[in-house]
């Protein structure tokens, strides 16, 4: 029924643009390094900064909307994203020798990345716009975060296509009037990719970035978290009052909390010209409580914390108000003995289904949905303090059968499913005060994500309304990263290297991509806990178990099948959901977080991986 509302909700709210009247002549474009668009390649440092800084043309995306794509907001960067996905069209290539994501390809196949400031290859994913409509258009995803601050090369071999006109009279000194000043820079680049031994004339075409920290909105705003000074709860549900609640629940309440704000009429940041943030207010931010009947009589301040984080165009209720209790979350609280708190994660919860319809229908708003979601990032840094520094649990919501109070506020632990995976490894560069952590089928780079997600279809039909050329649309999803690397894992690989966490993938995950699970993995150093379903390269093996206080990235195979190694939305399998309903999955999860072995990471599938033939269940 969701899916059927949000598909008429984009119906309504999306129109097909008129057509350009054929008698307005178009805008005259810069050739760019190719010769046929000012953004093919995409992004190229000499031709698409200035100043040190990104400076993009919002009328090169070629929109069909009145918006134009707000490159404003972006100008304040020193670099592309650390997730930079590179397009180029060509009218033909050979795809026979691209370097594949499931393999180290540092320095191999007929595409590369080189790190120019290091003087190294890197691994990298290059394929072909899997659209049916498509014209042959590339796509080069790093496989690890990209080091801020360093030169990327792209490089482009005569495996692949044949060399370009323009680059080849670059190179030769006769170059075209509009690249003659970029002469010796593009001549330069092709003598450092020489240094890591490829021979110049083996490459068709070559090109370099810059990449930049994306992360200062959302560090600005971490920088001035609150102490919310308001809370209240509008709905309380008990089981000895008579009240429905699903089974092994003994007290629900729903109110909200008072947060600082920092959007402009819930739509973008109030973002200063250094990436900096201020506040517009305050804002009510929902507050959600479970508390199973097996704490009810437990003795006082003995009861831990267990905060939640729901999943994509979700909120708490339906994880925690199902009687279904369809990802075991009420269990796990039940069983462990947690109080549950959660609040939505803003950008893309359930009441967020509508703006991002608006930017399915009008991708140049696509910053509100990622403004949005580092204000939930906002909202959910001041929950954490609440908790931990202010009167929250001296609400009577949190007393006992007894008036006993319940809640051990020095004891808050983190669970996050999908979404909240994503967004709960974002939150966990901030370093809060958590215990532990197990983030559950989450992933990184969400450029990557987006098409290869099963949830990408209803949004893609709209957006192929408003922006008709695949390869516009290619264009634009590697441009939008630079506004979602505030809100992308990937983008804290540094901060995230010094935090345990367990990270849980689902092998063939059809709504976040094993690709971009792993890339997060690798960024970050996590070890893989044996058993292991499939190695993944550049990840160490750790053996079964690791002690309090580990860090690992492990593996659950449903056993469904690989979905299609394209950037296509994959098929529906279940693979998503279905390892957080296994006993054993979950008794990993309630060891990680439970008090006492917090971060022991136990494998309780015998000698074999966990699957969903060895799952545990009855």
């Amino acid at each position: 029924m969701r899916a059927i509302i949000l598909v008429s909700m984009l119906i309504a709210s999306c129109k097909r643009p008129d057509k350009p009247d054929p008698a307005t002549p178009p805008a005259v474009q810069p050739v760019g390094l190719v010769g046929d668009h000012a953004l093919n390649p995409f992004p190229v440092g000499v031709l698409h900064m200035e100043g040190g800084r990104v400076a993009l043309r919002a009328q090169d995306f070629e929109l069909l909307t009145d918006t134009p794509l707000a490159v404003e907001r972006v100008a304040w960067r020193q670099g592309f994203s650390v997730a930079q996905t590179s397009v180029l069209s060509l009218p033909s290539f050979d795809d026979s020798q691209f370097p594949s994501w499931r393999q180290s390809t540092a320095g191999q196949g007929s595409v590369r990345l080189a790190d120019l400031t290091d003087a190294t290859w890197l691994p990298t994913l290059a394929e072909l716009d899997a659209h049916p409509d498509a014209d042959p258009t590339l796509l080069v995803r790093p496989l690890a975060a990209l080091p801020v601050g360093h030169d990327i090369a792209v490089v482009v071999t005569t495996d692949a296509a044949p060399r370009v006109e323009r680059f080849d009279a670059l190179l030769s000194g006769s170059p075209p009037a509009d690249l003659a000043d970029q002469a010796q820079h593009f001549q330069e680049l092709v003598g450092s990719i020489a240094a890591l031994g490829l021979d110049p004339a083996d490459i068709a075409i070559a090109w370099d970035f810059p990449v930049g920290d994306g992360t200062a909105p959302l560090r600005s705003i971490w920088s001035q978290t609150a102490l919310p000074t308001q809370h209240s709860f509008d709905s309380v549900r008990e089981l000895d009052g008579g009240d429905t609640v699903v089974p092994s629940a003994w007290r629900v309440a729903q109110g909200s909390f008072l947060a600082t704000d920092y959007l402009v009429d819930d739509r973008g940041l109030q973002l200063g010209t250094d990436g900096s943030v201020s506040s517009t207010g305050s804002i009510d931010a929902e507050l959600y409580v479970h508390i199973p009947e097996s704490v009810a009589d437990a003795p006082a301040g003995s009861v831990p914390i267990l905060l939640m984080g729901h999943g994509i165009f979700s909120e708490p209720a339906d994880y925690l108000d199902d009687p279904e209790d369809p990802s075991h979350v009420v269990q796990l609280a039940d069983e462990g003995g947690f109080i549950v708190v959660a609040t939505t994660w803003r950008g893309l919860a359930l009441p967020d289904r509508l703006g991002a319809v608006e930017a399915a229908g009008d991708f140049a708003r696509i910053y509100e949905v990622t403004d949005r979601l580092v204000q939930g990032q906002g909202n959910v840094a001041e929950l954490i303090r609440l908790m931990k520094e202010g009167d929250l649990f001296d609400d009577p919501v949190f007393l006992g059968r007894q008036g006993q109070p319940l809640a051990d506020p020095a004891r808050v632990r983190y669970y996050g499913i999908s979404l909240g995976a994503i967004e709960g490894a974002v939150m966990l560069a901030n370093d809060p005060p958590l215990d532990a952590a197990v983030l559950h089928v989450g992933g990184s780079s969400w450029s990557t994500m987006l098409e290869r997600s099963s949830n990408w279809t209803a949004f893609e039909i709209f957006l192929e309304a408003t922006i008709p050329e695949p390869i516009t649309r290619q264009r634009l999803y590697a441009v939008s990263q630079l506004w979602w690397d505030a809100a992308d894992p990937i983008a804290y690989t540094d901060d995230l290297s010094q935090r345990s966490f367990l990270l849980q993938e689902s092998i063939g995950d059809e709504q976040v991509p094993n690709l971009t699970t792993r890339m997060l993995a690798r960024s970050i150093g996590l070890p893989q806990l044996q058993p292991m379903v499939e190695p993944v390269w550049g990840l160490d093996p750790v053996n079964n178990p690791l002690p309090p206080g580990s860090r690992a990235y492990v593996q659950y195979d449903p056993q469904v099948g690989l979905p299609p190694d394209t950037n296509r939305p994959a098929p529906v399998t279940g693979a998503h959901g279905m390892p957080r309903t296994w006993d054993n999955a979950n008794a990993q999860t309630l060891d990680y977080l439970s008090v006492g072995s917090e971060g022991q990471v136990v494998h309780y599938c015998g000698t074999e991986p966990c699957s969903a033939a060895n799952s545990g269940n009855p």
